[in-house]
């Protein structure tokens, strides 16, 4: 266990948990009334039905005195603080009563025996590891004064962790909408913004499944008013935003001389401002159980498409690039500026070449070689089946 040191150790847990079939993020801001608290270092969710959410987070310590009893406290006290269905901790701390001492305290351990199997049986994600990812986001050496693109993916990430589902999603869409624009401008630096852009788009998944949960057996015109109302004014159905609204309005009519006068002209800004939203463009397609369904998959697939090692060899899903474009009409992103064009090929069972079906106003086609398709893992870890179809964008311009 010696080899495997901090980040490293985290990394392995993410792709743990995300073989599981969980949606996981690492080192996530956690924030309070925009002030920094401490970060979690791994965060992750998962939809195990249309009503059932999971939420929990991992403590993730290897040192050489990992204090783990102290640590079991600290990670019951964030599990409290969000709201977490469940806690965990990942230890080198070989002593018995830990294990003990988390049980009464229903927390799981991922013991040092566990992490060091998981180490030599767990084939290694084709993916980015987050320190490489904002490695490449430094690569544009001005990031941080052109609005500092990591504190924007890092306060989305906040957002989901920290927030309900529909302020979540706002700064989510905030993130979506600045990278977007960064990608139509910055042509150096477009392959960094779209990694961002998908990711922020990922987050924004999550964010808006977790604001529909509380209205999946509504109706869908009730669905579409909570949607309206959740991303106007950031409530998550109890209505506090608008309350106060309608509180300040209520003030000045009554205690100004033309207080009614004021307070319509306040109220008719109001609207205006409201109105060009468009909240509706996402009411409209998510207000459909057969379309919000899709979104912790995209979610998923979007947050592995903004890690690959080569963003040009991504494919999406039609889902994907589907929400793709609401999401880009809803923030007034040109849909020309992600990577949406997608090319679908068979896979095979072991590595063999496969030819691409391309589409029909492309003369050519031509074979891909897989390797190691079959990345079954040696020890049950409860993965996913594997998908049977691949799809393979076309090189971004």
């Amino acid at each position: 266990m010696a080899t495997i040191k901090g980040a490293l150790l985290e990394e392995l847990v993410r792709a743990y948990f995300a073989r599981q079939g969980f949606f996981v993020l690492r080192s996530v801001p956690y924030r309070f009334d925009e002030e920094d608290v401490t970060d979690l270092d791994v965060w992750f969710y998962s939809r195990q039905a249309a009503s059932a959410r999971i939420r929990a987070i991992v403590d993730v310590k290897n040192k050489r005195s990992p204090k783990a009893m102290e640590r079991i406290l600290w990670v019951k006290g964030i599990q409290v603080a969000l709201n977490c269905d469940r806690a965990i901790i990942a230890t080198t701390d070989n002593n018995p009563k830990v294990a003990h001492f988390a049980q009464s305290q229903k927390i799981q351990v991922l013991s040092k025996g566990f992490l060091e199997r998981l180490e030599k049986k767990l084939s290694k994600d084709n993916r980015l590891t987050l320190e490489e990812f904002e490695s490449t986001v430094q690569q544009y050496v001005a990031h941080k004064q052109d609005g500092d693109w990591l504190r924007i993916i890092g306060e989305a990430k906040s957002a989901v962790a920290c927030m309900g589902g529909f302020p979540a999603f706002n700064r989510a869409m905030f993130a979506f909408r600045f990278f977007g624009e960064r990608a139509e401008v910055r042509l150096q630096h477009r392959d960094i913004a779209l990694r961002c852009a998908l990711q922020a788009a990922a987050l924004a998944c999550i964010s808006l499944d977790a604001g529909l949960e509380r209205v999946v057996f509504e109706d869908g015109e009730r669905r579409y008013s909570s949607i309206i109302d959740g991303i106007n004014y950031g409530d998550d159905g109890d209505n506090r935003v608008l309350a106060s609204i309608q509180s300040a309005l209520a003030v000045l009519t009554e205690g100004l001389p033309n207080g009614r006068t004021v307070a319509a002209q306040a109220q008719d800004y109001f609207d205006q401002k409201i109105a060009g939203i468009r909240a509706d463009i996402i009411a409209e397609h998510f207000s459909r159980e057969h379309n919000a369904q899709h979104l912790f998959s995209v979610a998923k697939e979007l947050d592995e498409a903004a890690h690959e090692h080569i963003l040009s060899n991504t494919g999406l899903s039609v889902e994907a690039r589907t929400v793709l474009g609401v999401f880009a009409d809803f923030v007034g992103v040109k849909r020309t500026v992600l990577p949406m064009a997608s090319v679908k090929i068979a896979i095979p069972a072991k590595n063999t070449a496969v030819r691409a079906i391309v589409p029909t106003d492309d003369k050519t086609d031509g074979t891909l070689s897989l390797e190691n398709l079959d990345a079954d893992l040696p020890i049950s870890l409860s993965a996913e089946d594997e998908k049977n179809d691949l799809h393979v964008q076309k090189p971004l311009l």
